[in-house]
């Protein structure tokens, strides 16, 4: 992937706006793309509510920082939640208010000895917008049988580099990589092809919420 890395400044803003949006994150009727798994022993089960925004322009700033009515929800984006084991365990696609809810059980995190819960990757795609991946969504975290992620997206832009987000210490080809095999592995297909301002040529495309 000819993707280069996206500016730290934006990365670490957008990082820090997602952090604050899980925590405003409602839960709702679970909308299309609902599954439910039934639960096993030594296993972590909890709702799952996810929430998909973009922050408007001029947000994030000392002036305007960080707050609800920082983000607008994307509908229609798609998310994939991926357990320790590498299997794919959630596949869906958010309503008109960027919201979507599953019910997981996924393997508990052996590192917590006093808690019964998972730790789940979740992976964002929609039209018009960069991927993120968070790799640390738990799962059950307080023993509630409750889950809640917010996943905060970067609007494609043709006058600069394009990249997926994520918020793990890993190089960014291993990520890359990874979301690839994901994307191919669920179906997806490339977002359509748009043109680059002058000097950058055609912009590298993110995966597209669409399956094949």
């Amino acid at each position: 992937m000819k993707r280069i890395l996206s500016v730290m400044l934006g990365s670490i803003l957008l990082v820090g706006a997602s952090t604050v949006h899980a925590d405003s994150a409602q839960k709702n009727t679970p909308s299309k793309g609902y599954t439910e798994n039934t639960p096993t022993k030594n296993r972590a089960e909890a709702r799952m509510d996810v929430k998909v925004t973009y922050v408007l322009d001029g947000y994030g700033t000392k002036d305007k920082p960080f707050s609800d009515a920082s983000f607008k929800p994307i509908p229609n984006a798609r998310l994939i939640i991926i357990d320790c084991n590498g299997k794919i365990v959630g596949n869906g696609i958010t309503d008109s208010k960027g919201e979507w809810s599953m019910k997981i059980n996924t393997p508990i995190d052996r590192r917590f000895p006093t808690k019964n819960m998972g730790i789940v990757t979740v992976i964002a795609v929609a039209d018009g917008f960069n991927e993120f991946i968070n790799f640390n969504v738990l799962v059950n975290e307080n023993g509630d049988g409750a889950g809640k992620v917010g996943m905060v997206l970067r609007p494609i832009i043709p006058d600069s580099r394009n990249e997926p987000l994520f918020n793990a210490q890993f190089h960014r080809f291993t990520v890359f990589d990874m979301l690839d095999y994901y994307a191919k592995k669920v179906g997806l297909v490339k977002q359509k092809q748009i043109q680059g301002a002058v000097g950058f040529g055609e912009v590298d495309m993110p995966w597209s919420a669409t399956i094949n």
